[in-house]
């Protein structure tokens, strides 16, 4: 175990963060490998316009990258529809197996709020999947609620999503202390959802 340090990803982090994704998701996948094509869908996603992303290095090396999670605008429609005003769509929250239940994706989603509020963004939603027990748990600690959305993914898998307000960050944080003061979510429209995008933890 050691220290973090949580920062706004680069164009230069692109590299790191995939390899993050890609060994975090054949571990939640009892080490099946990504394809491919998969994996030209999540870097296609960090390039967009509207994306922004953050990741956690470790703390003695700069660059070493353990953790990441993406923001970019919420469309209407199952991504079919305009922009959906005030609403950032999280995904890829990952974080390296072997720095698992260390805290370490609860700052990272943080991070990513802190940074989708400061872009004035209100609402947040993501999608994970139903049988991920740890990531589940994160989310409601960080003020999440079921929409009663679901769907399979790419693989067939049941996914759920997940929604929130946007409010202050001191608010925020004695939401995570008493998670009964967390404001009622409204319901909102998807994003789209690239294949095997889902939040991973």
């Amino acid at each position: 175990m050691g220290e973090v340090v949580l920062r706004r990803g680069l164009p230069g982090d692109f590299d790191a963060a995939v390899a993050v994704w890609r060994v975090a998701s054949a571990a939640r996948r009892d080490g099946r490998p990504s394809s491919p094509e998969q994996e030209a869908r999540v870097r296609a996603s960090l390039r967009k316009p509207d994306a922004f992303f953050v990741v956690a290095d470790r703390h003695a090396d700069a660059g070493v990258v353990v953790s990441m999670a993406v923001g970019m605008q919420g469309l209407a429609h199952d991504g079919a529809g305009p922009p959906s005003v005030g609403l950032c769509f999280i995904s890829m929250v990952f974080v390296a197996p072997d720095r698992w239940d260390e805290g370490i994706g609860g700052r990272t989603v943080d991070a990513v709020l802190a940074e989708a509020r400061s872009r004035g963004y209100d609402r947040a939603q993501l999608w994970t999947h139903a049988d991920n027990r740890r990531a589940q748990r994160l989310y409601v600690g960080r003020g999440f609620r079921r929409s009663g959305r679901e769907k399979d993914d790419d693989h067939g898998d049941l996914i759920v999503h997940y929604e929130r307000r946007l409010g202050n960050e001191r608010a925020e944080e004695a939401m995570r202390h008493d998670p009964s003061r967390s404001p009622s979510s409204c319901s909102v429209n998807s994003s789209p959802l690239p294949p095997h995008d889902q939040n991973e933890i």
